[in-house]
């Protein structure tokens, strides 16, 4: 048997769990060419998502035969399920190796936007002793927030938020009642929730019915108060919309860490957006942990492949 690795976050943790699996089985591919070479008989590949492209697709579709199972370094799979796989493929994510960092990273972004916190360090430059946007600072108490998406991230989200007295609505495909949630909707029912919400957090995967999830008509329904909060993927909000609903006030505000395409080119529209904090996507980043828990993820499923048992975490393409 053999596996193919192809990494950068946690590249070293990954690594060495898997050589301590697969020892010798397991081959590193440093680049595009060695990772079509060595797929040429490969059983087995782990790689991100993020950079799965045309290429590499073509080398899973029409260069491995051997190949049976993907296990991918992230939670997100929206590139693997646009550029497809062969259908033997099983294709595994990430599961919820990257649940905490994320949550905590979205929740960093909606209290920074809360506390008014970028107009204070605006305000240092300047040395401007200048408090007038103090009025409209707040906090998760008492206020509605809306999670939409409420697998692993979407649910450590609620977790987090709610000893700080937030009231979680979750929006979910189905609406089912869920023990984190204050209450629980139908994504198909979503637009009854905007108005309502003081802010509206992103955590769904990315694919052809939660493109532009977000546009201006779903911006018009919103409180003028309300947060965005996007750490799913640029493309479940129109971004020359959300820019827009920024610029005339329709949303008080919003934090990004994902963009369309990324890297956000530097002319986009979208650095432009006032009351935008933007992250160039390391809301999954926490240091070494964040590789030891996709080694503990990933180890474990790739071992299961090994032993030809039940793998966890599989997708649907």
């Amino acid at each position: 048997m053999k596996i193919v690795l192809q990494a950068s976050l946690g590249r070293a943790q990954v690594e060495k769990r898997l050589r301590e699996i697969a020892g010798s089985s397991l081959v590193y591919a440093d680049d595009a060419a060695a990772l079509a070479r060595e797929l040429a008989d490969a059983d087995a590949l782990v790689y991100s998502d993020l950079a799965y492209n045309a290429q590499a697709a073509e080398a899973v579709k029409n260069g491995a035969p051997n190949l049976r199972f993907i296990q991918l370094l992230t939670a997100g799979y929206d590139n693997i399920a646009r550029l497809g796989a062969r259908p033997d493929i099983k294709v595994a994510n990430a599961g919820a190796a990257f649940s905490l960092p994320v949550a905590t990273h979205a929740i960093a972004l909606l209290f920074a936007l809360q506390r008014r916190l970028p107009d204070a360090i605006a305000n240092r430059p300047k040395h401007a002793w200048e408090r007038g946007y103090a009025a409209q600072a707040s906090i998760p108490a008492g206020g509605a927030i809306a999670i939409v998406g409420f697998g692993p991230i979407g649910r450590e989200i609620a977790r987090l938020l709610k000893p700080f007295g937030a009231h979680i609505i979750a929006v979910t495909r189905s609406g089912k009642a869920d023990a984190l949630a204050d209450e629980c909707v139908a994504v198909a029912n979503l637009r009854a929730v905007l108005p309502r919400a003081d802010a509206i957090v992103l955590a769904l995967p990315l694919d052809e019915s939660s493109r532009h999830l977000l546009g201006a008509a779903e911006f018009a329904l919103c409180k003028k108060t309300a947060l965005i909060v996007n750490i799913a993927r640029g493309g479940v909000t129109d971004q020359l919309a959300l820019k827009a609903a920024l610029e005339s006030g329709q949303i008080a505000g919003a934090g990004v860490d994902v963009a369309e395409p990324e890297p956000l080119p530097a002319a986009h529209p979208l650095w432009d957006a006032p009351n935008l904090i933007l992250t160039p996507h390391y809301a999954g980043a926490c240091g070494p942990v964040a590789g030891e828990r996709m080694a503990d993820v990933v180890g474990a499923n790739v071992l299961r492949f090994i032993k030809g048992e039940k793998l966890q975490h599989l997708v649907a393409l």
